[in-house]
């Protein structure tokens, strides 16, 4: 009977939400040499059981790498089995499935099955319907309650302490942001006691996702990291710019084409401030000039031109455009 209730729960999983599902693999990753101080400021922070702060919003612009970030948190804490589920909100996933698809990663954790497979399959088979219940009571019946009864298992050995929400502010309305943060930290707060679970949470920084943090019974769990103050991204953008230049110098068929010093330091420094922070820009920058059909110098000193339009809609999902009519040109990053 416990089989009946995970095939329904399945059925309920919104797989290109799973932090390495395959509509994600074509996404930008993090450069190795970048963002080492944050990754270890949030590594640090899930490790310390001791911290009174079982949240975190890492709150930014678009484009400036918020996904990656977690990508990249998510990926070392699934290695080593401390991931208890993430959900990466795109247009390409429904919200709605969040309980289901966070029940179905605990379910799945190797480190908790067989255990975990009988206890969330029993309380779906016990409560076929509950898929199509208010929120709250989704996340109680298929991660707050299993998560109780799997406490002894997850105080053994390396426990997954950590939950990923990537992209709050791409859920359909106000309504529902508040209604997932509520949620997920009423789940911390009642597991705290039983198992050290931290909540990351990331998002645009907009009005009424501040306003749920700033709820009661949240705000002294709540630790804020803003990536525009906190930690800019300037020399960062600058490290990634100069090791993809060089690799792309290195590997072109056509050496002989450049200058003795490309690009010159102006160059680079003229990009990481039209990037302003935001890393997709940089990278859009130089997918347009490592363009297979186009002449590199030529597109790095039009790349360079003025910005007239910079207007990002969605993590991930901008994309670089060349007005040929226009010189010098414009670039527009967009949807």
């Amino acid at each position: 009977m416990v089989q009946i209730g995970l095939d329904l729960l399945r059925k309920q999983v919104s797989q290109g939400a799973l932090h390495n599902s395959k509509e994600r693999a074509h996404l930008p990753r993090r450069h190795p040499d970048t963002r080492v101080e944050l990754i270890d400021d949030i590594n640090a922070w899930v490790d310390d059981v001791d911290d009174p702060h079982l949240i975190l919003w890492l709150k930014g612009l678009d484009g400036i790498g918020k996904s990656v970030i977690a990508e990249t948190i998510a990926t070392h804490c699934y290695e080593e089995g401390r991931l208890l589920g993430a959900f990466f909100v795109s247009d390409h996933v429904d919200e709605t499935m969040i309980p289901a698809t966070i029940a179905h990663q605990i379910e799945q954790n190797s480190r908790l099955r067989p255990s975990s497979s009988r206890i969330i399959g029993h309380a779906v088979e016990s409560n076929p319907l509950v898929f199509g219940l208010d929120l709250a009571t989704q996340v109680q019946t298929l991660v707050v309650e299993p998560l109780a009864c799997l406490s002894a298992e997850m105080r053994n050995g390396i426990s997954p302490v950590l939950l990923i929400l990537d992209g709050l502010d791409g859920l359909t309305d106000k309504f529902s942001q508040r209604q997932v943060i509520e949620a997920f930290s009423k789940a911390v707060m009642q597991a705290q006691h039983q198992i050290p679970i931290k909540l990351l949470l990331c998002s645009r920084p907009q009005h009424a996702i501040q306003s749920a943090f700033m709820a009661p019974q949240i705000t002294p769990l709540l630790r804020t990291i803003s990536l525009e103050t906190d930690y800019p991204a300037d020399e960062d953008i600058r490290t990634f710019l100069m090791d993809e230049f060089r690799e792309f110098r290195r590997t072109h068929p056509s050496p002989h084409i450049f200058p003795a010093i490309w690009p010159t330091d102006n160059a680079i420094d003229e990009i990481v401030e039209q990037a302003s922070g935001r890393f997709v820009y940089a990278s859009n920058v130089l997918d347009y000039v490592r363009d297979e059909s186009a002449d590199p110098i030529r597109r790095l000193s039009m790349a360079i031109g003025p910005v007239v339009n910079v207007n990002y809609r969605g993590p991930g999902k901008a994309r670089l455009f060349l007005s040929a009519l226009i010189a010098p040109p414009f670039f527009f990053i967009s949807d």
